[in-house]
């Protein structure tokens, strides 16, 4: 059975989107020089022209956000939070407006990197070190029209680190407060026909008690490897080449007594990818072949250890053909096998399954005028057991030259295929529908003095229906009928005195409604963001005062029982360039010893310093 999610009204949508914007006159000043590939999947397009919400995280914001999770940097940006249960070494939940965790279809380099032995098929974050990673981007809002099931939410893509020309290199050790330390080493070398980036991590914490309930520290140590390498075989093609691996080992927790249990998580992701170039480069072919295999062991004592193991094997091939209209289309094809088993408990099987299967997708973009872009993409995912399901989305993005002001807005539809733990394990229901979502959302970007001042603020709307819940009651899961998002994600950013003061910011409001039960849901915070300054003005030297904030109606659970208590938290970071190649950096976390939670029952880290040394040739 085909289960369409494109409304009718998208038609629309698009057709008023091509005729109401009035042509202005030809460009006034330059285009953004920021580029993002996500948006339309890997076709580079200046951020102005998406036409979707889309947050772009820098390398150098890495960096000065100091070596914490991924999964915290990433909470930074408007619209993205992360629910933690017990600090350094433990997953939590990312969400992108309010959607769920397995919502959110994490990429790295292009590859899907989901757990599929996980219970909502969702990205462990805890899984890479932030050292390896060039810059993430965060695109917001149902994407399935162009990456499938896992992305109602939105998608967030992770572009690793890679070969710059010559020979270089890095390294850095740091330390710091709950007995951690870092050690991490990278090797770079490029030229015009290959490129080699080679990068190793380390760190160690013995932390503290994850859980309220327990006094003891709770220890994590992790180390990644990473390598990724290019060949120019001729002028049209090129191969390339990644492959990362990790391995997290955690003390956890159990409600009231701790019987000093370990968790053990190995990932490995990899691809293998060839891209050749034709029609003076106008067509472009990409296949790749990827896999994950993932394996965990989790250790609580006698009778209840427990084990994962699973794989996603795939393939897929591109091709786009950008046309002398200045317009681009793209088509793709896919087939993916998924594949887990999970054991609780030392003889109970819980899942020990595996699924195939293939998606075909489109998508044709077009600048009508030198300011006005639009997008239409549709998709058919077909799985073996949920069934097949299509979704569509169209964007428009409109530039006003004259005031550096660009408008945009977008609509789609959404699919989530239940997961292999939802369906087939002791807790599963082989029965339970693919959710299915509805997104719009609106928005506008203005750059203010000479490019001092950027605003950005979007407006949006989501409905998901046949939401897949767990209901402890019954200790199964189920299809719960409609859940409804809506907020207002704002962020600035401002160089208030040019060279000595920088300042950003961003604020999300969202509100997360079961419209079943009238209740928000568990953990979506009310308010929440961030505001930053940066100082300047002494040479070679910087300093970084961070304020995260979050408040409003806030409960831990979907019946609104338990309410969270709002809190803000003050961070600094500052770091000096004491030789051209030696760096010193540190920073002081929640400066003000704030106590809060974002999970009832897990604690969060108090007043906590670090310093390190970083070097590089």
């Amino acid at each position: 059975m085909v289960r369409v999610s494109t409304p009718g009204f998208l038609a629309g949508f698009f057709v008023a989107a091509v005729a109401a914007p009035l042509l202005s006159t030809p460009p006034a000043f330059a285009q953004s020089e920021i580029t993002v590939f996500a948006p339309y999947r890997g076709i580079a397009t200046p951020i102005a022209r998406a036409g979707s919400a889309v947050s772009v995280i820098t390398r150098e914001e890495i960096e000065q956000a100091g070596p914490t999770s991924v999964a915290e940097i990433l909470s930074r940006a408007p619209g993205v939070s992360f629910t933690s249960a017990g600090g350094f070494g433990t997953s939590g939940d990312v969400r992108i407006r309010g959607a769920e965790n397995q919502h959110t279809m994490v990429l790295i380099d292009g590859v899907p990197v989901s757990n599929t032995t996980s219970l909502r098929n969702s990205f462990d974050f805890r899984t890479i070190a932030p050292d390896l990673i060039e810059r993430i981007e965060v695109l917001r809002g149902p994407q399935s029209a162009l990456y499938g099931s896992d992305s109602i939410g939105g998608v967030i893509n992770i572009i690793t680190r890679q070969a710059t020309t010559g020979l270089s290199g890095s390294a850095s050790v740091e330390g710091g407060s709950y007995g951690t330390h870092r050690e991490t080493a990278n090797i770079s070398y490029g030229s015009p026909t290959v490129g080699l980036f080679a990068g190793i991590s380390h760190a160690y914490s013995e932390g503290f008690s994850r859980r309220t309930s327990n006094n003891e520290d709770d220890s994590t140590q992790q180390l990644s490897g990473f390598v990724r390498g290019s060949v120019q075989i001729s002028e049209t093609l090129r191969i390339q080449a990644q492959l990362q691996a990790n391995q997290t080992e955690s003390e956890v927790d159990q409600a009231v007594d701790d019987p000093e249990g370990l968790r053990k998580v190995d990932t490995i992701h990899g691809s293998v990818q060839l891209d050749h170039e034709g029609f003076d480069g106008r067509w472009i072919n990409t296949l790749r072949v990827y896999g994950n295999i993932f394996d965990e062991f989790d250790n609580r004592g006698a009778g209840s250890d427990g084990y994962n193991d699973g794989h996603r094997l795939g393939a897929e091939w591109t091709s786009s053909y950008r046309f002398e209209n200045n317009s681009t289309l793209l088509a793709g094809l896919s087939i993916e096998e998924q594949a887990g088993k999970r054991v609780i408990g030392t003889f109970t099987p819980s899942i020990d399954d595996e699924e195939l299967y293939w998606a075909a997708f489109a998508l044709y973009q077009i600048s009508l005028t030198p300011n006005f872009h639009i997008s239409a993409a549709a998709r058919v995912d077909d799985f073996d057991a949920s069934g097949a399901f299509v979704t569509g989305r169209v964007t428009a993005a409109y530039e006003i030259f004259e005031t550096e002001t660009t408008l945009r807005a977008s609509a789609g539809t959404g699919a989530n295929a239940p997961s292999l733990f939802q369906r087939f394990s002791s807790f599963g229901d082989p029965n339970l529908l693919p959710e299915e979502s509805i997104g719009v959302d609106i928005g506008i970007n203005q750059v203010l003095f000479d490019g001092r001042l950027t605003l950005d603020a979007s407006a949006f709307y989501n409905t998901i229906t046949n939401l897949i819940d767990y209901n402890s009651t019954t200790r199964s899961y189920r299809n719960i009928d409609e859940v409804t998002t809506y907020g207002l994600e704002l962020s600035a950013d401002a160089r208030i005195i040019p060279g000595q003061l920088d300042g950003s910011a961003s604020y999300t409001y969202l509100v997360a409604n079961d419209e079943g039960t009238n209740l928000r849901l568990a953990r979506r915070a009310e308010h929440e963001g961030q505001v930053s300054l940066t100082y300047l003005g002494i040479d070679r030297f910087s300093v970084t005062g961070t304020a995260v904030f979050t408040g409003g109606d806030w409960f831990n659970d979907d019946a609104n029982t338990l309410s969270l208590d709002p809190f803000i938290r003050i961070d600094l970071s500052a770091t000096y360039q004491a030789h051209e190649h030696l760096e010193l950096f540190g920073r002081v976390e929640n400066l003000f010893d704030a106590e809060y939670q974002v999970r009832d029952g897990y604690n969060t880290p108090g007043l906590s310093a670090y310093a390190g040394i970083r070097a590089t040739f």
